[in-house]
């Protein structure tokens, strides 16, 4: 297979944008839209149950606080549970464009349609992530105490253990544990989990595509199929990542506007207003950002990457032997 490069696969996805018969921007603005509406919702939810669950106390209300605390859970599950089948749907659209097929807005729901496939490449994709996380934390942990940020918390592990191990050496050690080694040993697992997950991320990346393909041969087809399409082509998949780093800075800045009262309070900047208006107003500003950025270039990066899929999945064009001159002799 031949990859186009970077400046091709874009130029290719604007073609296939321009010659949809239905708007890509219509689209993208139902897919976000339902994604923040959902957010929303499900935001003022919680809200309102922790205020609720906040003015239920004692022994009396021990049954309603219960109740309200299961709901508020299950609310906080939902937009988990349901965004995986959600973004499976936007994607089989950014691949029928690239392709320059016909799209409709019930194409969104074709992670729903597909809900079992989805769910088990969902669930063995979650599962390796899982191990991966637990393989890092062990792995972070040794890399911890190979580094000088353990030097306190082993001093005062080696006092309680040699020292009598009275209550105040205990009390030390967890001290030492909760203030200094907290932060520094989650950065160590999360160095680790990254530096693991990151070869099987390239290698799982058109599962998705693959998986909408071919829905009838099941997830782990997908992820075997995902690679073999990525030997050999995981660098040129981050090259295409790197050359869209505008796009993910900006939705990191976006994403970080939603906590912009919680980074204010901690630079010391206090807003004069309440709370909970200050939380809901960054809030706010950040579901229209995220709805503008989306909205600006969401279709032309997804669709990039749906012609990179198409792309892999090419057959392998010989070139032609060219015909000898030295023709062999005729008797």
């Amino acid at each position: 297979m031949i990859i186009p490069d970077r400046n091709a696969l874009k130029n290719a996805a604007a073609e296939s944008l321009q010659a949809a018969q239905y708007d890509p921007k219509k689209l993208i603005l139902l897919h976000t839209g339902a994604v923040l509406l959902l957010s929303l919702i499900l935001t003022v939810g919680d809200y309102l149950l922790e205020n609720a669950i906040a003015g239920t106390g004692g022994l009396g209300g021990l049954a309603t606080r219960s109740v309200l605390s299961t709901v508020q859970s299950c609310l906080r599950l939902l937009q988990m549970i349901l965004l995986p089948f959600w973004q499976i749907g936007y994607s089989y659209v950014t691949l029928r464009f690239s392709r320059q097929e016909a799209v409709s807005p019930m194409d969104l729901c074709k992670g729903f349609q597909l809900f079992l496939p989805v769910l088990r490449l969902v669930l063995l994709q979650g599962a390796l992530y899982f191990a991966l996380a637990l393989t890092g934390s062990y792995l972070g942990t040794f890399l911890f105490l190979m580094t000088p940020w353990s030097a306190p918390l082993v001093a005062a592990t080696m006092d309680m253990m040699y020292g009598g191990g009275t209550v105040e050496g205990v009390n030390a050690a967890m001290e030492q544990i909760l203030n200094n080694a907290q932060l520094p040993l989650v950065i160590c697992g999360i160095i680790v989990f990254l530096a693991l997950a990151a070869p099987f991320f390239y290698r799982f990346r058109q599962a998705r595509f693959v998986l909408l393909t071919e829905p009838e041969k099941g997830a782990l087809n997908a992820l075997r199929t995902s690679r073999r399409l990525m030997a050999g082509n995981i660098f040129t998949m981050i090259r295409l990542d790197i050359s869209f780093w505008w796009f993910y800075l900006l939705d990191l800045l976006v994403s970080a506007v939603c906590y912009g009262d919680a980074l204010l309070s901690l630079a010391g900047i206090a807003l004069p207003v309440s709370a909970s208006f200050a939380y809901f107003a960054f809030f706010g500003l950040y579901l229209l950002l995220q709805l503008g950025l989306y909205w600006w270039r969401q279709n032309e990066v997804s669709t990039t990457y749906a012609v990179f899929y198409n792309a892999l999945t090419q057959p392998r064009q010989e070139k032609p032997v060219p015909a000898s001159k030295n023709q062999p002799w005729i008797y």
